[in-house]
Order: C-alpha cells, then structure tokens, then sequence
C-alpha cells in the first residue's frame, strides 16, 4: 500500500457482532464519502484448550481461525456488492482485539469499532474494546451504536483549548463531506456557589464572553473555508458531558478531542470523552493527533 493510501486508510473491527456490523457499516459509508480504502481486520484467539495443546494445527486455533477468516471474506463479499468501488484489504491476526486494532490503525486515518462487541453483559452500553480504542487509539477514533444511515446535523463539542482546532476541523470536513448542517457546541459551566462561586451570574457572563471571544473568530476562520457549510453555534448552561449526549439524539455524529482543556499530560481520554462515548445515542469521533507511521 502506498503511503499515501496508507494515511487515509480506514480501519474497522470485523467480529460478527450486532456492534461489529453497525461498526462496519458505518466505515463502508465514510469510506465511500472519502474514496478512502477500507482495512478490515479481525483478531481471533483459540475460545478453548483442546487435547493436542496451543499449537498452530490444534482443533481450537484452526477453528478460531478459519471463523475469523470467514468473518472477513463474508464482510468483504458483501462490500463488493453494496459498494463496489471500494478498495478494501483484509487482515486476521491472533491476539487481543484491542491491541490487535490498535497495531492496525498506526498511521491510517481513522480506527472504527462498535460499542459492544460479542463480550460483556446484556446491559452493557460500551465494551472493552470499544473503551480501549477511544482511550489509546493512535489515531482519531470512532465508536459505534446503533448506526442507521442518517441526515441529522454533525454536533461538534468544543471548549476553547488548543484541542478544538482539531474538532472543528473533523467537524467542518466531515459536515461538508456528508452536505449535513453543523451545530457547534460550547458549554457553559460554572461551579455552584457550594464550591467557592459567589456571583453565579457574573461569572456566567465571563464565561459567555471567554466562549465568544474563542468561538466566533474560529468559526468565521472555518466558514470562509467551508462556505456550503451551514453551521451554528450553541453556548447553553450546564454540564458538557450531559449536554453533548443530549445534542445526540438527533445528530448523525458527535465529534469531541480526546481530552479538552481539562487534561493532564499523559491523559488518554478525559473525562466528557469518556461520558459521550458511554452515553452517546449517535456514533462518537474521538479526535486525536494521528500518530506517525514507525
């Protein structure tokens, strides 16, 4: 694969799970958005210890394998009929699913998984995998729910640090790619008088004034770059995390950074990213920093 391909590769999980299929199928519709290639990759370790041990013939790992590989030719059967411009690559390594997806998603454009996987309890709403992903992913990363093809807005969630810049570059391409509207969104949250905050009012207006002055010159910057864009800007009063899910419900995806202002140095996934992903009724797009290729 070219570097070129390389970079704007897509790769998604493949594990046959309800999560698995909305998962893939999401990646199928951004791929063909983008004229991106399409990396599907499969992770499979031996579900049992059989009499002849752990060895490359063994019952167990000739089973799990020979599943796996029928779980990637299905997949890509079926994309070779539903989108057949696609250019697609499998790939089926034995190990753990997250790690296996993380070595595979080093330098592509985006890692994409479903929010449950075939592990996990019935009343799970984000599996390991999906966790881990958006946690540790070496590059923007999507977590999937529940995804039908859908015309509702992109809701990008910003607040003022160095990392918004990135979510509303995702945001503007991905609204414009998709010709959808979007809502950019800046909550205002100001701590109650409880914890130290004496004039909730004057210090809401510092907070409205500090998000205008970090929005609008951003906006009108990303504006005159996206003219068909349809954007808006929201700054209601309350809680990120919470309204971000909210905003959800009729959004086709909600994009957040990895970890905001509110991080640390060495912080994988702050914590409104955590709560959207659990929480989210539309898929999520974690936004990090690619990292280089080695």
């Amino acid at each position: 694969m070219s570097v070129e391909n390389e970079s704007a590769r897509i790769v998604v999980g493949v594990d046959g799970s309800a999560g698995g299929r909305a998962a893939l199928k999401w990646a199928i519709d951004e791929a063909t958005l983008r004229g991106s290639p399409l990396h599907l990759v499969h992770a499979w370790r031996p579900l049992y210890r059989d009499a002849d041990g752990d060895h490359d013939e063994s019952e167990a790992v000739l089973i799990a394998r020979t599943h796996g590989d029928a779980l990637l030719q299905a997949a890509q059967a079926s994309i070779k009929v539903t989108a057949p411009n696609l250019r697609t690559e499998k790939e089926l390594s034995r190990g753990r699913p997250s790690a296996v997806l993380l070595e595979a998603a080093v330098g592509a454009r985006m890692l994409v998984v479903g929010a449950r996987g075939l592990g996990g309890s019935p009343g799970m709403r984000l599996g390991s995998v999906g966790l881990h992903a958006a946690a540790h992913g070496p590059c923007t990363t999507v977590v999937v729910r529940g995804y039908e093809h859908s015309r509702g807005r992109v809701v990008a969630g910003i607040d003022g640090s160095p990392e918004s810049k990135r979510v509303l570059d995702a945001a503007f391409e991905e609204a414009w790619v998709r010709k959808s509207r979007l809502l950019v969104v800046s909550a205002l949250y100001v701590h109650p008088r409880e914890e130290g905050v004496a004039n909730r009012t004057r210090a809401l207006e510092a907070a409205q004034a500090a998000a205008d002055a970090a929005t609008y010159p951003l906006l009108q910057e990303y504006s005159k770059q996206y003219p068909d864009v349809d954007v808006h800007s929201s700054f209601p009063i309350g809680y990120p995390a919470e309204l971000l899910v909210s905003s959800s419900a009729a959004a086709q995806l909600l994009i957040v950074g990895a970890h905001g202002g509110g991080g640390f140095v060495g912080m994988h996934l702050g914590s409104i990213a955590h709560a959207v992903v659990h929480e989210a009724r539309c898929p999520v797009m974690v936004v990090r920093e690619n990292r280089p290729t080695p």
